[in-house]
């Protein structure tokens, strides 16, 4: 076990980033590393700075950002002083990111300079001025996020209780839905949970594992799996956008032990010259976790054929529950999402909710015991 190993009833960042300040935690898109300790830091002076500016637990922030530093920054912050992290998708128009600010009540949104035009439109929309809107980077209107962070103290703040995410569903029924959880009203390093669903997947805590982030963090199982990584004093690398060959640069450079794909991102890896592909080392990978879509079972096995036994497939959503497939299952039933994991109950019910035998077709329903969600602002469809 590597050094900078801590007692297993620490497993959360901020006993681990105490701990051992030095390791890396985080690698950004440029290449630039972060140190647990210095990551630490900033969140302590964002909790202050937003303290400052009146936010209280259970108060929502807002944020248009890239899968960067900034986005981590802010939600480790978010855990520890009890308020919502709302991450919006930054594909997103103004009118739409302007809906979930305000169905979320948000009390503050930070963009990036790089999506300046869909976030000045909805700052206007919602008559938001400098004072609760804040930017990486230049938009019109709002204030620098460094602003919040700058002159503040970077000790740990008092009476901290844990926050959440409240990711948005995709919307592809009516109206994005916010998925919203109590907040368990305890100090962050009260929960053990906060590894998430690495262990399932065969990942321990601790050790010299790196994840790499490949897929947007606004989307919720990209955050399941980094919150994870964070911590379990893994090291975190992040793309910024897709690209096949780059990926396989990273995994070989950084030695990534293990990351979360989408069938797409298979069939742009698998689309790469053969002597492209043989170029880098992969040795180092031992899990590649894939979900969100179904994956052709043509290419999943040619993605056997080249990685070997280390594709697991989860079968989920945003309200959680859900089941894992591991490559010994999925090759003796080839198109299997697998058997539902933990606590995890699946149903399957005809339209008038009849529970059906094997072998027919239904809709699929699941659930676990886990802490309870609503949909925010809509009674109807979290009682459905």
């Amino acid at each position: 076990m590597a050094e900078h190993a801590a007692p297993s009833d620490q497993l959360n960042f901020w006993s681990l980033a105490e701990h051992d300040p030095s390791r890396p935690a985080l690698i950004d898109a440029a290449g630039t590393a972060t140190s647990a300790g210095d990551l630490l830091a900033a969140a302590n002076q964002l909790t202050h700075g937003l303290r400052e500016r009146g936010l209280a637990p259970g108060d929502a922030i807002a944020a248009v950002l890239p899968t960067s530093l900034e986005a981590m920054q802010l939600y480790l912050a978010c855990l520890q002083a009890g308020w919502y992290l709302v991450p919006i998708n930054f594909h997103l128009v103004a009118p739409e990111i302007s809906y979930i600010v305000d169905n979320s009540d948000a009390r503050i949104l930070v963009g990036h300079e790089r999506f300046a035009g869909a976030c000045e439109g909805a700052a206007a929309a919602l008559g938001w001025s400098r004072h609760r809107c804040f930017a990486v980077g230049e938009i019109g209107g709002f204030a620098p996020f460094r602003e919040l962070l700058d002159g503040q103290p970077t000790s740990t703040p008092a009476g901290r209780t844990c926050g959440r995410l409240m990711n948005y569903t995709g919307g592809t029924t009516g109206r994005p839905k916010g998925v919203r959880r109590a907040l368990p009203g305890v100090p962050p390093e009260a929960l053990t949970t906060w590894p998430g669903p690495l262990p399932a997947y065969g990942v321990p805590p601790l050790g010299d594992h790196v994840h790499l982030c490949c897929t947007p963090w606004y989307h919720t199982a990209p955050m399941v799996f980094v919150g994870g990584a964070l911590h379990s004093a893994h090291t975190i690398v992040f793309m910024d956008g897709f690209d096949g060959e780059r990926m396989l640069q990273l995994i070989e450079r950084e030695r990534v032990t293990h990351t979360l794909t989408v069938p797409t991102q298979f069939v742009r890896l698998l689309a790469l010259p053969e002597e492209v592909r043989r170029r880098y080392d992969l040795s180092s990978l031992q899990l590649v976790a894939h979900g969100a879509a179904p994956c052709p079972p043509e290419v999943k096995r040619r993605m056997l054929d080249w990685l070997g036994p280390i594709l697991v497939e989860y079968y989920a959503a945003t309200e959680g529950a859900g089941t894992l497939a591991f490559p010994d299952e999925w090759l003796a039933k080839p198109g299997t999402v697998g058997r539902p994991r933990g606590t995890t109950e699946v149903l399957i019910l005809d339209d008038d909710g009849n529970r059906l035998p094997p072998g027919q077709v239904g809709n699929v329903y699941l659930g676990n015991d886990g802490p309870a969600f609503e949909y925010f602002k809509d009674g109807a469809k979290t009682a459905a």
